[in-house]
């Protein structure tokens, strides 16, 4: 925590010595900023809090890790509180964001989430630095601005899990008005860590139609993650009834015995979206292979897990999803009524390895399958412009199948309430 006050503090003392040397101006739209008169140098900081709070409702019996009692995770969670600071210096811009809610657990640099610099090469933006790979449209969207308050199975919470924020140099562009490309390669570690294993990839993204209240989104995007014993993971954890609910495995690289030191996870992602009016439809789907998961008549396999989700969003009071073409992903727009904008979402998601079975044990369950299924049903009232209040209610059902053949079949049903207070400037 000292250690980021301090670095915090050094950033803005440089910033405001190079200002100094400038004529410049100071705003407060969207959160303080200082500008110079020629605009070579900019510095601005902006700030998020989310104060989630939960209550969980088990299904009995259950089975595997999951609740113990129908109340041992419910309760407040400070799900996020970023400082960040962005800017320009001429023509380099930079981002410095850190997460104080996590410090304790992960002291910085732990806790950063981007830090990074970018400077315009050609017709788009180079990055150095920690942000997110270019992967699905719910992967980059912003947390201030997602529909419901966790992200699909498609993303970090599932196939990329513990791998939202990764070390390396980052290329994007906008080829034509309606068709743009990202590119990374990159560590798969956080500052903090050594900075080792690889993933490498990119997405597309095209917008065959592109007119204020009419947006139709079309994109893909590859990886391929390869690990080692001293980088991040290349697995696959579903999260399942919320931040506070069950983790299930859906298969881990290299985990099968005599697995050789590397192993990778290849992901191929497709997604679509269209917004029409106050109306929003979106869904994506993966297809993640991860190597060596498992042994089958004492040779190593592979193993295969598919994801996707459909959702659907609806502004009761008229406003229509902004689309943020920096990003390849929709925003939320400001509020147009004196009692704000009101908004009703509702999303289907499943995950599974499909390649589970009696034989075959890539989740570790000894069961003959490894399925999550969740539907979420949400409300949005955004009174002021960077104020939200979320409410989302959790229907989740995770599906192991069973142990041997004419054995009942196990489920875990899991139902939670969770509410969100989200301030941000």
């Amino acid at each position: 925590m000292k250690s980021t006050v301090k670095f915090c503090g050094l950033v803005m003392l440089t910033s405001i010595g190079i200002a100094s040397c400038y004529a410049a101006s100071f705003t407060y739209k969207g959160g303080p900023r200082i500008k110079s008169d020629d605009g070579n140098f900019e510095i601005g900081l902006n700030g998020r809090t989310h104060l989630d709070v939960h209550s969980l409702y088990p299904d009995y019996p259950v089975f595997g890790s999951q609740l113990l009692s129908s109340n041992d995770r419910d309760g407040f969670n400070w799900r996020r509180t970023y400082a960040t600071l962005t800017g320009k210096i001429h023509d380099l811009n930079f981002k410095f964001e850190n997460d104080f809610a996590v410090n304790a657990i992960s002291p910085f640099p732990h806790s950063l989430r981007e830090a990074w610099v970018s400077a315009k090469l050609g017709p788009g933006q180079l990055t150095l630095g920690q942000f997110k790979p270019y992967r699905g449209l719910e992967e980059i969207t912003s947390s201030n601005e997602i529909t419901l308050m966790e992200r699909p199975s498609t993303s970090s919470t599932g196939i990329y899990s513990g791998r939202q924020f990764l070390t390396g140099i980052g290329y994007r562009s906008m080829i034509r008005d309606n068709l743009g490309f990202g590119i990374n390669v990159m560590s798969l570690s956080h500052f903090g860590l050594p900075f080792e294993g690889i993933t490498y990839g990119g997405r597309a993204v095209w917008l065959p139609i592109h007119q204020e209240g009419n947006i139709l989104h079309l994109g893909f995007s590859v990886s391929r993650d390869t690990s080692n014993k001293n980088s991040l993971s290349a697995r696959i954890v579903d999260v399942y009834g919320g931040r506070e609910g069950i983790s299930q495995s859906l298969g881990l690289a290299g985990a099968g015995f005599g697995a050789p030191h590397s192993n990778s996870q290849s992901t191929f992602s497709a997604e679509a979206a269209y917004s029409i009016g106050s109306l929003t439809l979106q869904g994506e789907y993966a297809l993640s292979k991860l190597d060596n998961t498992h042994q089958a008549g004492g040779n190593l396999k592979n193993s295969s897990i598919q994801a996707f989700y459909v959702q659907a969003s609806w502004f009761l009071t008229g406003e229509n999803a902004v689309y943020r073409k920096d990003r390849g992903a929709f925003g939320k727009p400001l509020p147009s009524g004196k009692w704000g904008a009101l908004e009703f979402a509702g999303r289907y998601d499943l995950a599974e390895n499909i390649n589970q079975n009696l034989t075959a044990d890539p989740c570790r369950t000894g069961t003959s399958k490894c399925q999550v299924q969740v539907i979420t049903l949400g409300v949005n009232w955004y009174p002021y412009q960077g104020i939200r209040f979320m409410l989302n209610y959790y229907l989740t059902e995770a599906m192991i199948g069973h142990a041997d053949l004419g054995a009942q079949t196990q489920k875990d049903k899991l139902s939670v309430l969770s509410v969100r207070t989200q301030i941000s400037f």
